[in-house]
């Protein structure tokens, strides 16, 4: 049973069903009609009379007629008192013949229109009163109803028998053509032929349905995974090549040659210097991979983004460029709910920019305002400013304006990683430069409704 499909369960299932219910409405029916079915018409009529006979009452010299059943399983019943008057009921209308009465006898005549009756009479004598209750049944009528019971439910019991499988079979291939989607999508993908297929069905409350939603939504994040490790080692394996293969040359220097005591800790402070570049590197691909693929745990509070700010700045003035201010700008406490963390990186991305591309003893301003319900947060510095064509792709991974300003500890991923952060918070992440006039670069993000 296990290799037959489901399809083919359910149209077994159908025609199982529908063949007992069949059989049972036939057992049904010849229960309520077992007298006709089972008894002859002569025994039937015989039957009928006796029990009329039982049911006859005679109260206060006056006869009783409201338990007589007049016509009931194939017979007439007709009463007559003893002058041969009739009291109550009616024969077959084929049966014109008037026959005398004949206590308790069976016997047969023959109707106008061709066909046998039996009649059967009894004498009934209560209270000194003699009346006489005739019956009358076609000898066909056993026949009769057999003819029509049989062979309607022979006929009818393979129709629907063949109605239900196919119907069930019909039922069946509708419900799980859907299905046959969801698996040919999940075999293309567990085959790597194409990441982007999709179900494609419209969402509903059917269980098809919502289960092609469910498998769009998993592929959905399959792909956004896929696509994140393939950038993750196509990044890593491109920006580590040069600090691994500045590593492996100062390693074959140093074993090569005789090195001074100084030659030495100058060779292990570049192999220092590079490894740490390349553990930053590591460490902010691995967060970036968690933004972009939606794993990144965030712990959104309620913050002050101004009080947050402050303490920032306070920290980065320690290890501020010599002679360059930092200042700061928040008037008001301005509520956000947010990832302190989060947005701690944002601040400290931003104002370590400022610094690295601002001019020696200049000015990096940070302000924290409240405008039209958003947080805005804008680090401003007066350095060498960017140029339009390249202000779009600065916020690109690994893109930098002047690699050389950066001393080497730069990694081109920290503003890219301030607009995925803002993105992250609802928010937005914007620059505003030119060219000799410094940078003011600013991140909105919703804030916190009073």
């Amino acid at each position: 049973m296990r290799h037959i499909s489901i399809k083919w369960r359910m149209t077994l299932w159908f025609t199982v069903v529908m063949v007992t219910i069949s059989a049972l409405v036939l057992v049904f029916v010849m229960l309520m009609n077992r007298n006709s079915v089972t008894r002859p018409p002569e025994a039937q009529v015989v039957y009928m009379v006796q029990r009329n006979a039982d049911d006859l009452e005679f109260d206060h010299g006056n006869w009783d007629f409201s338990d007589v059943e007049f016509y009931g399983h194939g017979v007439y019943t007709e009463i007559y008192d003893e002058d041969g008057r009739l009291l109550g009921g009616a024969g077959p209308a084929a049966v014109t013949e008037q026959m005398p009465f004949s206590d308790e006898g069976l016997r047969t005549v023959t109707g106008s229109d061709g066909g046998r009756y039996y009649v059967y009479d009894r004498a009934l004598n209560v209270g000194g009163a003699t009346v006489w209750v005739r019956g009358t049944i076609d000898s066909a009528a056993r026949e009769g109803v057999m003819d029509v019971i049989v062979p309607l439910a022979w006929a009818l019991l393979p129709g629907l028998v063949v109605v239900s499988a196919l119907g069930g079979w019909l039922i069946s291939s509708l419900s799980f053509k859907s299905m046959e989607k969801v698996i040919a999508a999940a075999e293309s993908i567990s085959g790597g032929d194409d990441l982007s297929k999709r179900i494609g069905l419209p969402r509903g409350k059917s269980e098809i349905n919502r289960l092609a939603g469910a498998f769009d939504d998993m592929f959905d994040r399959l792909e956004r995974s896929f696509k994140a490790e393939t950038q993750f080692t196509s990044d890593a394996s491109h920006e580590l090549r040069t600090p691994v293969t500045v590593i492996l040359a100062e390693c074959d220097t140093l074993e090569r040659t005789q090195p001074t005591a100084e030659d030495y800790q100058e060779g292990v402070g570049v192999i220092r210097r590079q490894a740490q570049q390349m553990s930053r590197l590591i460490g902010q691909l691995l967060h970036i991979t968690r933004l972009e693929q939606g794993t990144q745990k965030t712990y959104m509070e309620r913050a002050d983004l101004s009080a947050l700010a402050e303490a920032v700045c306070e920290q980065q003035r320690l290890i501020a460029p010599a002679g360059t201010e930092l200042t700061l700008d928040a008037p008001e406490p301005v509520e956000v709910q947010a990832d302190v963390l989060l947005m701690t990186r944002v601040l400290n991305n931003l104002i370590a920019n400022a610094f690295r591309y601002g001019k020696d003893g200049g000015h990096v301003s940070v302000t924290v305002r409240r405008e039209n319900g958003w947080a805005v947060l804008a680090v401003r510095d007066d350095g060498i400013g960017i140029a339009p064509e390249q202000q779009e792709r600065i916020w690109q991974r690994f893109y930098q304006v002047d690699p050389a300003r950066s001393g080497g500890e730069g990694t081109g991923l920290g503003l890219y990683m301030v607009r995925q952060i803002a993105r992250l918070h609802g928010g937005t992440a914007e620059v505003d430069s030119a060219p000799g006039q410094g940078s003011t670069f600013t991140v909105r993000i919703p804030a916190h409704r009073k």
